[in-house]
């Protein structure tokens, strides 16, 4: 049987689908589909203005829906909420690092850069959170594949850049660059950073259920419970992880207007419906509704 993978044409998304297609060549045939999103195309705006579409993500499923592929890679995090019909995320592969990383130009950690050092990053949650370890730090947006990125801290476009160290790690630049890794219960990554989801068309998922990592799953399903219920896309700096023991450890940061943070321990085998209820609670407290 022969699988056709729709993927993004970045070097970092190849790289994510190769690990999927490897799994998958232990029993089909595959061929890679390259597919050009929204995201790619539009890269001269920050992502927080797409306002929820799944600029990296839509295409790609409506695709898979209309069966010009049979199987989809995203990036979990950039998948939004509501699915394109047809489609859901059938398999998610174990979770590389959760954890965001600062290179500088210079290797300096965040505590050594210069007063009023330049980050470039276009997300708000980044900068919500960089803002409160260094008060005096200016952001600039930030958009590109991760050579792009560094070509232009490299050229001194910016002093620090901040990236997801999953991305390192799976092109293998995390043993060629010096960076700064922050722990995920200090600078709270995103819902499903680190996460590799594999999506198929509903009624196919057996297709790829062999993939599918437990634990991660688990994990995944808990941050999307809070972000599904906050009704907030990445227009909103949040920050949400969960981390799977024997119990479900739960951090949630906002960092709106308002900020929040909460801590909760959950049971595993309640763990989604408890996050959801955490979600609605934080919606209630921080915009009343």
């Amino acid at each position: 049987m022969k699988l056709v993978v729709g993927t993004r044409g970045s070097k970092l998304a190849l790289a994510q689908t190769y690990k999927v297609v490897e799994r998958l060549r232990e029993r089909y045939e595959v061929e890679i589909k390259i597919v050009k999103t929204t995201g790619d195309v539009m890269k001269d705006r920050p992502l927080y203005e797409f306002k929820g579409i799944g600029a990296f993500v839509r295409t790609i499923d409506r695709a898979l829906a209309r069966g010009e592929i049979d199987i989809a890679v995203h990036s979990y995090k950039d998948v939004p909420s509501q699915r394109v019909e047809g489609t859901v995320i059938a398999a998610v592969l174990e979770r590389d690092s959760p954890c965001d990383a600062l290179i500088s130009k210079n290797g300096e950690m965040i505590k050594d850069l210069k007063e009023g050092a330049v980050i470039g990053t276009s997300s708000l949650r980044r900068r919500a959170q960089l803002k409160r370890l260094r008060e005096d730090l200016k952001f600039e947006n930030l958009r590109g594949n991760l050579d792009t990125r560094l070509r232009k801290l490299k050229e001194g476009v910016y002093d620090a850049i901040v990236v997801a160290e999953a991305g390192l790690q799976r092109l293998g630049l995390d043993r060629e660059v010096e960076y700064q890794r922050f722990d995920p219960h200090t600078v709270v990554p995103p819902a499903n950073q680190g996460i590799i989801a594999v999506a198929t068309r509903k009624g196919e998922e057996d297709l790829v259920s062999f993939l599918n990592d437990e634990k991660t799953w688990l994990e995944a399903k808990v941050e999307r419970a809070v972000i599904r219920e906050l009704g907030v896309g990445c227009a909103v700096p949040v920050g949400v992880y969960a981390e799977t023991g024997s119990k479900v450890r739960l951090i949630c940061e906002i960092l709106d207007d308002k900020y929040v943070r909460v801590e909760e321990w959950l049971s595993r085998s309640s763990a989604v419906e408890e996050a959801a209820e955490i979600g609605k609670s934080l919606r209630k407290e921080v915009y009343g509704r």
